[in-house]
């Protein structure tokens, strides 16, 4: 452990210590445990640090050593858990793959966004930085009526669900 260094863990960690909840969450049905168990992995992870390849991905490292900590958190509540190790597998397995899809719904989205023109993404910027913010306010922001908005903005969303579904059927064919 002499090679680790403890601020490249601490920077990774904190960077994706969200989505490695997400991970564990679903397959432990509680938030506390949930914690306590990225708590466990994060010690895990820390103990064979100076083992982590740079080169590679952070996160599906890191999630090997969740996976067998909600395995451990199984085992020792066999008697409050219906959970059984295939269980767990399965339902980790439909997390990654799940997130595989996400990640490409997002990366497909980002593509589409760049067709559109940018008074269409400033619009959508606008629209989507407040998301608390009325119609109303919106249109007067970027002078409009607030009809002819909502209607602009139902015409890009419609343009960006097309759009996303067009690349993730092509991804699908292929």
């Amino acid at each position: 452990m002499a090679d680790a260094d403890p601020s490249q863990f601490v920077r990774l960690l904190m960077e994706h210590q969200d989505r490695l909840l997400r991970y564990i969450l679903p397959l432990v049905g509680s938030k506390d445990d949930a914690e306590d168990i990225l708590q466990e992995t994060a010690t895990a992870i820390w103990k064979k640090f100076d083992q982590f390849d740079t080169t590679q991905p952070f996160v599906p490292w890191a999630k090997k050593f969740a996976h067998n900590e909600i395995l451990r958190h199984h085992r020792n509540k066999k008697s409050v858990t219906f959970l059984t190790e295939e269980l767990v597998e399965d339902l980790a397995s439909r997390y990654d793959q799940r997130e595989e899809l996400r990640i490409c719904r997002y990366e497909a989205l980002m593509e589409c966004m760049e067709k559109l023109p940018d008074g269409d993404r400033q619009i959508l910027d606008i629209r989507y930085r407040n998301p608390q913010a009325t119609i109303q306010s919106l249109a007067n922001e970027v002078e409009q009526s607030a009809n002819v908005l909502y209607k602009s903005l139902a015409r890009m969303r419609r343009q960006l669900f097309n759009c996303v579904n067009r690349k993730l059927e092509r991804l699908e064919t292929t």
